[in-house]
């Protein structure tokens, strides 16, 4: 693997699930060094390529698995899927993240990218589906 393939592996990621760390190069280019040194550090300790590679990618993306908007998308999907249309879910979900209170809920989760170990999620998602189904609501849908 060559450090390219981080970084260019940790971009899309980022974008993909609407990290703000997206477009902050030095923190990419910090990831990225991160990571191909690890992987380095671990073929010179003798593990295989997929083993360097599985802990350079756990440097890689350490705290940035899932997003708030992952969080977001998979109520819509999961719980809201028969209201919101396929072609509307990623306007609902910006809608949704570009309110406070969600954004409060989010916080008192503590949701961030190591989210999903703390297990909390369903309660999380409880009071998300609450507060998305009252604004769907005020709009009829």
């Amino acid at each position: 693997m060559e450090l390219d393939d981080f970084r260019i592996y940790l971009q899309g990621h980022l974008r993909d699930h609407h990290f703000p760390e997206a477009s902050n190069e030095d923190f990419i280019n910090f990831r990225a060094d991160s990571a191909y040194n690890s992987y380095t550090a671990s073929r010179l300790e003798g593990h295989n390529v997929v083993v360097a590679r599985e802990l350079a990618m756990r440097v890689l993306l350490n705290g940035y698995y899932v997003s708030r908007w992952d969080v977001i998308m998979q109520v819509i999907e999961e719980d809201l899927w028969l209201r919101i249309k396929p072609r509307d879910r990623e306007k609902w979900a910006e809608l949704f993240l570009g309110l406070q209170f969600i954004n409060v809920i989010l916080d008192e989760y503590e949701v961030n990218g190591d989210f999903l170990e703390r297990g909390t999620y369903p309660s999380l998602e409880a009071r998300l589906l609450g507060e998305m189904t009252e604004i769907l609501d005020g709009y009829e849908l």
